[in-house]
């Protein structure tokens, strides 16, 4: 397994911090992103017409995490043939871009269990991505994106010469513009089975996304009745502790919240369940006093590498929850619970199924 890169993602120059915290790790209130969530909601009220028209190709089922898909193959990308030959367009989050139809040398800075879960291997991926420990043993020969400054990021990507970028990051889109054609994915703007489907049509693998969607949700309802019934009326809960400070989050922000909260329908505590699942609050900073407003009757506990949890675990409040008296706590790997990709969700599955079997056999 590689060595968590955490370090790496604070690092000034690796492509727009803010933007991919906040796909899967924090933004606005997290440590040293400054307000890249605020950005991107300004960002989103400018590219609402075309995220309208991207999102009204996407016939995926929304609200479950992966529901199984019934659009055709020709919606996902928004694809359309192009005159060129072996080219196409497809529609993207700055507008029509035309690509080759089969990409050969794909670099992306984000999105990488998306492209191997479709059998799809990027030549470059990110620090961040390859720190995934669901994708270990997937990743073998795919270079790690040198962020030591701009400058070495993108003669690296140019060195590769390749014929598809996909990025996260608005903020270099026109460098990586002129080395290849490049697609923008904004942030947020997509649920995660549409994500998946539109980055699987950019590689002409649509049968294999809505395959994998359709696997992911036939498991997924099938153990939902049986984890229902364990958990019954009782309440579930997501912590992590970041330095001096801790995040309660529901179902818009990784951590297999969509499945808990979207696909079983299993209850959160009344104020995460408001303002996180209902509402689209994505996470809220709670002070050490409001964790049992916070938490339920199970938590489900992850720490920021090298962050220093005592202040938490160490505290008379924590240890009289009930949840921790009762040993109804599972603590998870915060590098790999932070990304959404069908891969990590997949695996999410198998533990949370895992978690509450082992109290249903206690009944």
């Amino acid at each position: 397994m590689k060595k968590q890169r955490k370090r790496l993602l604070s690092a000034c120059v690796f492509f727009a911090l803010a933007a991919l915290l906040g796909a899967c790790g924090f933004a606005a209130a997290a440590p040293g992103t400054g307000d890249g969530r605020a950005e991107g909601v300004k960002q989103e009220a400018a590219e609402t017409a075309a995220g309208d028209a991207i999102a009204a190709r996407d016939n995926i089922t929304a609200g479950a995490s992966l529901a199984a898909g019934e659009a055709s193959a020709e919606d996902g990308a928004g694809l359309s043939e192009a005159s060129g030959k072996g080219m196409r367009m497809v529609e993207t989050d700055k507008g029509p871009v035309e690509i080759p139809v089969n990409p050969q040398v794909i670099v992306s800075d984000y999105y990488l269990g998306e492209f191997l879960a479709v059998d799809v291997k990027p030549v470059i991926a990110s620090p961040y991505s390859l720190s995934n420990p669901f994708l270990e043993g997937m990743t073998d020969g795919i270079q790690e994106l040198n962020t030591v400054s701009a400058e070495t990021s993108l003669e690296m990507i140019a060195a590769s010469e390749p014929d598809l970028i996909v990025t996260i990051t608005e903020a270099d889109y026109e460098k990586y513009a002129a080395i290849a054609p490049t697609v923008y994915i904004q942030d947020g703007r997509r649920s995660e089975e549409e994500l998946f489907y539109y980055i699987a049509g950019l590689v002409g693998k649509e049968k294999q996304a809505e395959a994998y969607i359709a696997d992911f949700t036939e498991r997924a309802e099938a153990a939902g009745e049986e984890i229902r019934g364990i958990v019954g009326e009782r309440t579930v809960s997501i912590v992590e502790v970041w330095p001096q400070q801790i995040y309660a989050m529901g179902s818009h922000f990784a951590r297999g919240g969509s499945i808990l909260y979207d696909i079983w329908k299993l209850k959160a505590p009344l104020a995460v369940q408001s303002e996180m699942v209902d509402g689209d609050t994505p996470y809220k900073v709670v002070s050490l006093e409001a964790l049992p407003d916070y938490t339920g009757d199970f938590i489900l506990y992850g720490v920021l590498e090298d962050a220093d949890s005592s202040f938490v675990e160490g505290s008379r409040l924590w240890n009289s929850l009930g949840a921790v008296k009762a040993g109804q706590v599972l603590p998870y790997e915060q590098v790999a619970f932070m990304h959404r990709d069908p891969i990590t969700l997949n695996a999410q599955l198998d533990i949370f199924i895992d978690f509450f079997r082992g109290f249903g056999e206690k009944q």
